[in-house]
């Protein structure tokens, strides 16, 4: 088995960016999750509900981020223009994030609609959850990679009445293994040099629904629908995926072979 494919996220719920090679942090994939929108209160906000998110392009720069509108409007972000901290939201997960100017919130605010902010995990993340109560976590939903197969894909898409594309997943990374959901049987692999956990498979909400190059709503729910056919935990919950936690730290790359360890 062999990594095929790299995505970044680099504000959380907005565009993907694909990349040949990715630094593992404990925390995540270098530059992943690492800058996210929220309301003026802190609270998170998710292309679940704003599908104004899907507008927006950033890349990874060396001071910060270059962002793009789907308009064309483009903004660079430093880091420097993050000056105060206050207290951000994620799942009712509470933890200090660093504030953007004034002017950076405004730009987004007049793209969304109403008042919002940009946030930054800092240099060193200070989000610790229940789950992971000892390892620090990024803006993630909860937890640091979510990786998935080309198989598994496969498996759904054979089943879906619908076309689907494996960025409607949301992946980091996606692997060509020889079984579909094979992956959930998985305690720990490692790709390169770097050893990752396998927490829980994931369950899959509907944001998997919306296609991210159209940003429209599958309109009979799709792949969602199919998920719960043919993949779902004691819950009846849709799967698809494998939530990884790092255990070291290295450099990931495509075509890295992915081994088995446990």
């Amino acid at each position: 088995m062999q990594v095929k494919q790299l995505y970044l996220y680099p504000i959380k719920s907005t565009q993907a960016y694909q990349v040949a090679q990715a630094v593992v942090q404990v925390q995540g994939l270098n530059f992943d999750r690492e800058f996210m929108l929220t309301e003026t209160d802190g609270k998170f906000i998710s292309a679940r509900k704003d599908q104004t998110l899907y507008h927006f392009f950033a890349l990874p720069i060396p001071l910060g981020l270059q962002i793009q509108h789907q308009d064309g409007d483009m903004l660079i972000v430093r880091y420097c223009d993050f000056q105060q901290q206050s207290i951000a939201d994620v799942w009712g997960s509470h933890f200090p994030a660093w504030v953007a100017s004034e002017q950076i919130n405004l730009w987004f605010s007049e793209k969304i609609g109403r008042k919002v902010q940009l946030r930054w995990i800092g240099e060193q993340s200070q989000r610790y959850t229940k789950r992971l109560p000892d390892a620090p976590v990024s803006f993630a939903d909860g937890y640091p990679l979510l990786l998935t197969t080309l198989a598994s894909f496969a498996a759904v898409q054979a089943q879906c009445p619908s076309p689907i594309k494996m960025l409607q997943f949301r992946p980091n990374i996606v692997i060509d293994a020889e079984q579909p959901f094979i992956e959930q049987t998985w305690k720990k692999i490692k790709i390169g040099d770097v050893l990752f956990f396998n927490v829980k498979p994931c369950t899959r909400c509907i944001l998997t629904t919306r296609d991210p190059d159209s940003n429209t709503i599958d309109a009979k729910m799709e792949p969602f629908r199919t998920l719960k056919k043919i993949n779902v935990n004691a819950e009846g919950q849709p799967l698809f995926g494998i939530n990884l936690i790092p255990l070291n730290t290295g450099i990931i790359r495509l075509n890295d072979k992915v081994e088995i360890i446990e």
